[in-house]
């Protein structure tokens, strides 16, 4: 063509330039699945080229054979209670693994739709299948991978709790459900964390979930303290995670829950056995010199007042000597007793170790009040003591010193305090003496 010649446009094809026959052959080739015509005696009324191929075969053959034909009897057993659904008038659809003509296995969908009825009869179904094999591989990976996440979620020790983003369970693994005391799994998909935890929530928590849903952190962690319906203190540490979608929207948060009953438990003792004499379970020398500095401290800012009772047991040492130290332990253990009975709650004794002990009275600190508690712990510890059957006998005498209008100070009023004790023992034991001002002795 030379330049002056003017370009021919060649005409495009138009749908309504093809003939019904043309676009069925069009369609059927290029729809890129098997496809098949079947009617209700199962004979092949038309095939696609697709479908032929899988046959090694063209259409024209396939025509007029039997499914019986050209799948065999065994294999047509397993996919007839399909068809039998699909002659009911029912559209089938399902998956099923097949052998390629290339020699491999490919996972196609089957879906099989009935002819329209005429007369109330199925005249036959359209069968087509489409390849999805990359699509069932996915599938089966991710069902695979979900079966072993679930299983590392229920062997976990820790609880796994998976949210929405509102806070409704979407998962809830078996440690979870009997570590907060819940109903059986199968009751909780779906409802609420909050409503869930009830009583047992905890006010820390709510905020650190509410951080997650807002966007505000990725992660977070919180503890928990509760006791559960049966009666038994819990406490958790919950480890959150938010997951977010492209947009940053949140769309589930998932809990780790530890169970650190145990910890906490542990240190609970071990705190106590740092402040409490092991022997009778009052506070130990140094919780008491504490308890006193703070209780000093209070009254030097407020004006108030603080008494100090040293309590010397008299004759302890002829019950351990001719008893043995276990009867003396339990002289100890019964002393204790008799001691706490006699002082208010809130005030504090401590055993100093050996046969001293110690009362603090920090509140409503008067005369009376001091030589009150002072004289009911002489009579008390008067008192004879049961130890296997046997009545022992010993006393106390005990020295007081008090802030104001002595100095407040610990080691100064402590050894004032011992001082007074050592002069009511003098003064023939069993009695209260009292510390007085330098200036006054």
């Amino acid at each position: 063509m030379t330049p002056d010649e003017p370009e021919i446009a060649h005409p495009i094809a138009r749908p309504t330039d093809w003939s019904a026959e043309e676009l069925l052959d069009l369609i059927t080739r290029s729809v890129g699945a098997t496809l098949a015509a079947v009617d209700r005696n199962l004979r092949m009324i038309y095939v696609n080229e697709e479908y032929a191929r899988w046959f090694d075969s063209t259409p024209e053959r396939l025509v007029g054979k039997t499914l019986v034909d050209l799948y065999g009897e065994h294999d047509c057993a397993r996919f007839m209670p399909f068809v039998e659904r699909v002659l009911r008038g029912e559209r089938v659809q399902y998956q099923r693994l097949l052998r390629t003509p290339y020699g491999f296995d490919e996972w196609r969908t089957i879906c099989l739709t009935p002819w329209p009825a005429r007369n109330g009869v199925i005249d036959g179904f359209i069968t087509t299948a489409l390849d999805v094999h990359e699509l069932q591989v996915t599938m089966d990976a991710l069902r695979t991978a979900n079966q072993r996440l679930s299983s590392h979620m229920e062997n976990s020790p820790l609880a796994v709790l998976e949210m929405d983003q509102d806070l409704r369970l979407l998962h809830c693994s078996q440690r979870a459900v009997q570590l907060m005391g819940w109903l059986p799994v199968a009751h909780l998909e779906g409802q609420s964390l909050v409503d869930l935890l009830g009583h047992t929530s905890d006010e820390g928590l709510h905020q650190a979930l509410q951080r997650l849903q807002a966007g505000q952190e990725a992660q977070n962690r919180a503890e928990t303290s509760f006791v559960r319906g049966d009666g038994l203190e819990v406490h958790c540490e919950w480890f959150n995670s938010a997951l977010t979608d492209t947009e940053g929207r949140v769309t589930s948060i998932m809990a780790l829950v530890e169970d650190v009953s145990a910890k906490i438990q542990i240190a609970r003792q071990q705190q106590y056995l740092a402040n409490h004499d092991s022997l009778t379970g009052l506070y130990n020398r140094a919780a008491f010199h504490h308890r006193l500095e703070q209780s000093l401290a209070r009254a030097r800012r407020s004006a108030g007042a603080v008494a100090l009772l040293f309590i010397d047991l008299d004759g302890f040492k002829r019950v351990n000597d001719l008893e043995g130290h276990s009867a003396g332990d339990e002289v100890l253990r019964i002393v204790a007793q008799r001691l706490s009975s006699m002082v208010r709650a809130g005030d504090t004794i401590a055993r100093l170790g050996g046969d001293e002990f110690l009362v603090m009275l920090d509140r409503e600190v008067t005369r009376d009040v001091t030589d009150g508690i002072g004289q009911r712990i002489i009579h008390a510890l008067h008192e004879p003591m049961w130890v296997d059957g046997r009545a022992l006998h010993i006393g106390a005498s005990i020295g007081v010193a008090m802030h104001p209008p002595l100095e407040g100070e610990i080691d100064a009023l402590m050894n004032r305090a011992d001082q007074a004790m050592y002069s009511a023992k003098r003064a023939g034991k069993g009695r209260l003496h009292y510390a007085q001002p330098a200036a006054l002795q």
